[in-house]
């Protein structure tokens, strides 16, 4: 330990605290050569790379590789380098020796595929990797096989991807990864049909696998097939009753399709088992407060920490304003807002969400003229006090807070369809309105929402044939009644009423309680003994 070496190091992490790496490097990289010490080479090689002076981290790196000729990470740094410096026989040779030294067998044709991953094109890396393949007779490799596959898949090369990676599987007999690789691969393809084959063909061959079955359940639930996805899950537990991940698993599921004993009893054998607790409190919560059982919702809601608490929270104020506590409400809401400043414009649009779900409108109006005295040009708030105004049929604060929202954001897309629609259905202002939809449906053309107020402005205006192909597009997306009544009366307004009723009447079946469509059957005084 000369006083030159002592001098080197100290200088060396001095400068690393002030993040000086440059004179890191210098410093670290003398005081490798003084103790011929590959730690010390190491430190002056990721100094280098930090200081983005690669010629400095290929200085420092021989000296690492001399030092310690077999330390794996030093070869991956120096295929690094040499990828990004363009040296392809180098990083070859490189990528080699990162097969060669890999701890774990099969892992490093994984870490070379990785290590490609920062050549910019994909179809270099997979290029790059089948010369590595090739170099070293590897392919009968099934490692090497599914590393390729990997790279295929980045390039979005699937027919490679698919034949690389069932080779894998054939040359190693029951190897998970490859097979769920594919089907993953199908998946994010949206070949979902074609998927459930291919799993269900490797359930076959290993019908015990969980991996496989979490993978079939996991394609339930993109399918949007909840029961066949929990009937996999009680299959899961009734193997291994104890799995936390599949019990938190099938617990939101069954909450999120109501089957709130199934959920509670996946989450108390969650509780026994001492897992994740605030995230198991946080779903009793929910569990209790579906079933209607508020006081052990609040319970559970209570004890809850960590990132759900804010929402924990939220919950419990909701419950209050429910059983009509609404300053008890109000009240937490504006601690919550105390304690997360960074929180204050979404819980003040809770807290006045609260109070119009009580019929407290001219309340959750005084909410939105607080929040914007501290936040005057928030769009969320501007947007949430004029739909707020256009409940209370007030057409000019509406369009008073929507043109502000416009002013910094002249393509707010709501702002603009909600403006058009207003004018379109609440004034004469016919013109006006129909330039604000024609904008917004430019910057968003397949919107149903926006499809529906270009056909409502244009029956207004009367052009009810026009108004006719813009109302259907927009129920082509998907049932909405207030839609379903716009179309049923522009059918009406063409004579044609008893297409009329047929729309009319559907969407009564729908939604036979929806406000507006009520509304309208009642000025053309239908109901469903005229169908």
């Amino acid at each position: 330990m000369s006083s030159d070496l002592i001098y080197a190091v100290l200088v060396a992490e001095v400068a690393l605290q002030r993040g000086d790496y440059a004179a890191a490097f210098e410093y670290f990289l003398r005081a490798a050569e003084l103790a011929r010490e590959p730690r010390l080479a190491e430190r002056a090689v990721r100094s280098a790379l930090n200081a983005k002076r690669s010629t400095a981290a290929r200085r420092a790196l021989e000296l690492w590789t001399e030092l310690e000729p077999d330390a794996p990470k030093a070869h991956q740094l120096a295929a690094f380098l040499a990828l990004e410096a363009g040296d392809e026989e180098q990083a070859l040779a490189a990528l080699e020796r990162v097969i060669e030294l890999a701890g774990v067998p099969g892992q490093g044709y994984l870490q070379a595929a990785q290590i490609l991953g920062r050549l910019p094109d994909p179809a270099d890396r997979l290029r790059v990797m089948r010369t590595l393949v090739e170099t070293l007779d590897a392919e009968d490799d099934a490692d090497a096989q599914f590393a390729l596959a990997t790279l295929a898949a980045a390039a979005d090369n699937d027919a490679a991807a698919m034949e690389l990676a069932e080779r894998a599987a054939e040359l190693r007999p029951g190897w998970r990864e490859p097979r769920l690789f594919l089907v993953r691969l199908l998946v994010r393809r949206e070949r979902i049909e074609q998927a459930q084959t291919r799993l269900d063909r490797y359930l076959a061959e290993a019908p015990a696998d969980r991996e496989l079955m979490l993978m079939k359940a996991q394609l339930h639930m993109d399918a949007e097939e909840p029961e066949q996805a929990l009937a996999v899950f009680d299959e899961l537990l009734e193997e291994d009753p104890e799995r936390p991940d599949v019990l938190m698993a099938a617990a939101v599921l069954a909450l999120e399709t109501r089957e709130l004993d199934k959920a509670r009893d996946h989450l108390e054998a969650l509780q026994r088992l001492e897992q994740r607790p605030h995230d198991v409190a946080f779903l009793l919560g929910q569990v209790e407060e579906q079933a209607g059982n508020h006081d052990d919702a609040l319970a559970y809601y209570a004890q809850v920490r960590g990132q759900n608490r804010t929402s924990a929270q939220v919950r419990i104020a909701s419950l209050y304003a429910e059983e009509g506590k609404i300053e008890r409400a109000r009240e937490l809401l504006q601690q919550l807002r105390d304690r997360s400043p960074g929180q204050a414009v979404t819980l003040y649009l809770i807290e006045a969400e609260l109070l119009r779900a009580q019929e407290l409108d001219r309340r959750a109006l005084e909410v939105y003229d607080e929040a914007l005295e501290e936040h005057p040009d928030n769009a969320d708030l501007l947007y949430a006090r004029a739909m707020l105004a256009v409940a209370m049929d007030d057409v000019a604060m509406l369009e008073r807070d929507l043109r502000r929202i416009l002013v910094d954001d002249p393509d707010h897309v709501d702002a603009l369809n909600a403006l058009g629609y207003t004018l379109a259905d609440r004034t004469d202002r016919l013109d006006a309105a129909l330039a604000f939809i024609e904008r917004a449906l430019q910057l968003r053309p397949e919107d149903p929402a926006i499809l529906d107020s270009m056909g409502w402005v244009l029956y207004r205006k009367g052009q009810p044939e026009s108004a006719e192909d813009y109302l259907r597009r927009a129920l082509a997306h998907g049932f909405d009644a207030e839609i379903a009544a716009h179309l049923g009366e522009v059918l009406w307004s063409l004579g044609r009423r008893e297409e009329a009723r047929e729309v009319w009447g559907h969407a009564l079946d729908e939604a036979p309680e929806h406000e507006y469509l009520l509304r309208v059957l009642n000025r053309f005084r239908f109901s469903h003994t005229d169908r």
